[in-house]
């Protein structure tokens, strides 16, 4: 569950293979990989998330950029990739994280799974104070036409707080902090589980994954953090 909720933070015409295209400012091509790594509240490191871009089309106005990702644990085990798709359009970019779920289907015996919304929206430049629009995932897992388990989780009050330097084995990167309030709830046979966490991401307009990202409980402890390790 915990790469899971890692993973989704990251807690979003026609074209040749490998040309570049521009995605709010910075190009995107085929090949481009990066790497993302989880650490717990301790600093020790409990997983790396390997990103790589399968494929940059146009289609309409918009650009889409496929991301394969490859979740390896603090073992060393590795989950079966699964396919992110985020879309490029005006000046803004829509992460499309379904596919983050799919570790959770094959975990699930012949279950099937049916998203009802997926939604959360990154602008192209930031300013301190500003609004951003609220998230939701929410979806089914089914079995034999039986919801078995149920899932939501919303990211609301999300909010640029300020500026920041961050440096990653990946580098230096001026950021803006933005911090929103994660809301979840899984339910399994109709038994509700619930949680609320506090989630603090450090992005750079040039870049689209997140330079660093912070989980806290609604205590205000911190309980892990990922950061962008490696940009080829």
């Amino acid at each position: 569950m915990k790469v899971l909720i890692f993973s989704l933070l990251l807690v979003l015409g026609t074209l040749t293979t490998g040309w570049a295209q521009d995605c709010l400012g910075f190009s995107m091509k085929t090949g481009m990989s990066y790497q993302m790594s989880t650490y717990n509240a301790k600093d020790k490191l409990t997983g790396v998330m390997s990103y790589r871009v399968n494929d940059v089309r146009k289609e309409g106005g918009a650009t889409l950029v496929d991301m394969t990702v490859q979740v390896q644990d603090e073992k060393g085990k590795t989950q079966p990739p699964y396919t992110i798709r985020y879309t490029c359009k005006g000046d803004e970019l829509l992460a499309d994280l379904s596919g983050a779920l799919q570790g959770m289907q094959t975990a699930m015996k012949d279950a099937q799974l049916k998203m009802k919304s997926n939604s959360i929206v990154y602008p192209a430049s930031y300013s301190v104070g500003q609004k951003l629009a609220d998230g939701q995932i929410e979806a089914d897992f089914l079995t034999n036409g039986t919801t078995m388990m149920e899932m939501n989780m919303t990211m609301v009050n999300r909010q640029v707080e300020g500026k920041e330097s961050i440096t990653t084995p990946a580098g230096t990167f001026d950021t803006y902090k933005v911090a929103s309030d994660m809301n979840f709830t899984n339910r399994t046979m109709g038994i509700p589980i619930r949680g609320n966490m506090r989630v603090v991401s450090y992005r750079a307009p040039n870049q689209l994954l997140d330079i660093k990202s912070e989980t806290f409980n609604k205590n205000g402890k911190l309980m892990g953090y990922t950061l962008l390790t490696k940009v080829n």
